[in-house]
């Protein structure tokens, strides 16, 4: 048996509801394809990290949104 490792997805929506229904179907489809081709996800390591834009600032002074992001030590 072989295991599932460093496995990104990002997944966006407008809405909670629509985000959590994409996401369930997306897991799914990725436990199927896995299994078809003799790999495991281990769903006790999978971790889910979530972004949101958020507009806010302090005296008139608003941080600026930015799309670009680095990850550094994962």
């Amino acid at each position: 048996m072989l295991f599932v490792g460093d496995t990104g997805i990002i997944i966006s929506r407008r809405n909670f509801r629509d985000f959590c229904s994409v996401s369930n179907l997306v897991l799914s489809h990725m436990i199927k394809w896995f299994a078809a081709n003799n790999l495991v996800l281990n769903l006790d390591k999978i971790n889910v990290m979530k972004f949101i834009a958020l507009h806010f600032g302090y005296k008139e002074k608003y941080i600026v949104e930015t799309v670009n992001t680095k990850f550094l030590g994962l």
